[in-house]
């Protein structure tokens, strides 16, 4: 098959596009062709080396749609020709984590699409039932791609955060895929939504989509910002994305017994944090991975019944993947930017 292959780590020119061998379905698996593949930040990270579990040569992209063109004797719930999106992973479906619905966790799968399985860079994916979610007619394939990641990340971190009608929560990286996202979804949850940019020419387009306010933060200190809009209260939750950079900021930003749910961190490393801080506000801090195969079938529903539509600010061949991954370093695109394999250009 045709893939874009990361044949080691480095910077976004280190892709080449050759023929590999096709993945082989089990009995209990599925063949995906690839239609789109979202690009995420934890593909930028992934590039650069950060993940230990990616085993080079690897094909990447995790944010995949597609139509299933072959079924093992074992599946019963999919048949060629049919439209799926799939969550991250493949779990394995009979740990206790599989058991107990956090399939999202599971490590005794064959893996994460794009580390340790072959992902949406290249023609072909594997996909269980354990990991597909078949797709309403009126939900095309380059906007089904996102619905996992881009969108349920931030579905299942407001599900984690536990909040109120009326609470309000600050999102870090708001202009991005996953923050966008979570702003509509904050804002159709009834929340009051505080969305966090280093950009000013973001701001309009944050607001749009739903955020009651933007702070524009080049520095990326925004907590006395926070405390003015809350009348020195401070946040019920933050939704932390970018990590490490805005890390003491975002906990500087929560009111007392407030919540951070930590859904990403792009720039890998330790955090400072004082305990004391935590102790005595009683601060909860919560990880947050991706979405499970429920968050993303209720996020299809959302979107069947246009109460959320994907924000997607590009569409780039994955031939040239590697401008897209240039556009994300640069920051030059709000929401996702998405691949589109030979039949979808």
């Amino acid at each position: 098959m045709r893939a874009v292959t990361l044949p080691r780590f480095g910077g976004p020119d280190v892709f080449v596009c050759e023929e590999v061998a096709r993945p082989v379905p089990a009995a209990h698996q599925m063949l995906v062709k690839v239609a789109a593949c979202g690009v995420c930040g934890h593909d930028l990270l992934n590039r650069a080396g950060n993940f230990p579990h990616t085993r080079l040569p690897a094909v990447m992209g995790h944010e995949i749609a597609g139509t299933v063109v072959e079924a093992g004797p074992l599946v019963t719930r999919f048949k060629p020709g049919d439209r799926v999106a799939v969550i991250q992973r493949i779990p394995c479906g009979l740990c206790a984590l599989c058991g107990s619905g956090r399939e999202n966790l599971c490590s005794s799968g064959p893996g994460f699409y794009g580390e340790g399985l072959s992902g949406g860079y290249g023609e072909f994916v594997l996909a269980s039932e354990r990991n597909a979610l078949l797709l309403p007619d009126s939900i095309t394939l380059r906007a089904a791609c996102v619905l996992s990641c881009a969108i349920g990340t931030g579905f299942h971190a407001l599900r984690r955060a536990g909040l109120e009608l009326g609470d309000t929560v600050v999102v870090t990286g708001a202009s991005g895929g996953v923050g966008i996202h979570t702003i509509k979804l904050a804002r159709l949850l009834g929340l009051r939504a505080i969305a966090v940019s280093s950009s000013k020419a973001k701001a309009a387009h944050l607001q749009d989509s739903g955020a009651a306010e933007v702070i524009v933060a080049p520095d990326l200190s925004f907590h006395k910002a926070v405390r003015d809009l809350t009348r020195g209260e401070g946040a019920d939750a933050v939704i932390e994305v970018v990590g490490k950079p805005t890390f003491n900021s975002s906990v500087r930003s929560l009111k007392a017994g407030g919540r951070m749910v930590i859904v990403g961190n792009l720039d890998p490393g330790n955090v400072p944090l004082n305990p004391a801080m935590a102790i005595l506000k009683e601060i909860d801090f919560l990880g947050s991975a991706h979405a499970t195969l429920a968050d993303l079938r209720k996020v299809v529903d959302l979107v069947v019944r246009g109460e959320i539509a994907p924000d997607i600010g590009d569409f780039v061949p994955v031939q040239e993947v590697s401008r897209a991954h240039r556009m994300m370093e640069e920051r030059k695109v709000s929401g996702r930017v998405v691949l589109l394999h030979d039949d979808q250009q």
